[in-house]
């Protein structure tokens, strides 16, 4: 499900097996830049995912998910709903912060 963030402007990869994934967070999609300083923007994008009652860990700015083996489709949904709020919200934040050129 988290594929569906790919085309996202500052999302340079997603990646992963089963529910194991990671998503990166850059500067630039192109090249696939980091943020400068490293991590900010995965902290802060972690801040707002709780926010919206889902937990991801940002390891820098590359964002893990490791859902429990147990959780179920109404669940992944709910998951990835608060994913998406929290990439909407962290994008706005980046560009008034004027941390990177997002579309």
């Amino acid at each position: 499900g988290l594929k569906r963030f790919a085309g996202y402007p500052m999302v340079g990869e997603v990646r992963g097996i089963g529910l194991i994934a990671a998503v990166e967070l850059v500067a630039d999609k192109a090249t696939k830049a980091p943020f400068d300083p490293v991590g900010k923007v995965g902290t802060f994008f972690a801040d707002r995912a709780q926010a919206h009652g889902v937990i991801f860990r940002n390891l820098g700015d590359t964002i893990a998910c490791c859902p429990p083996m147990i959780i179920n489709e109404a669940e992944i949904a709910e998951l990835l709903a608060g994913f998406g709020k929290a990439l909407d919200e962290t994008a706005a934040w980046v560009a008034e912060e004027g941390l990177a050129e997002v579309a």
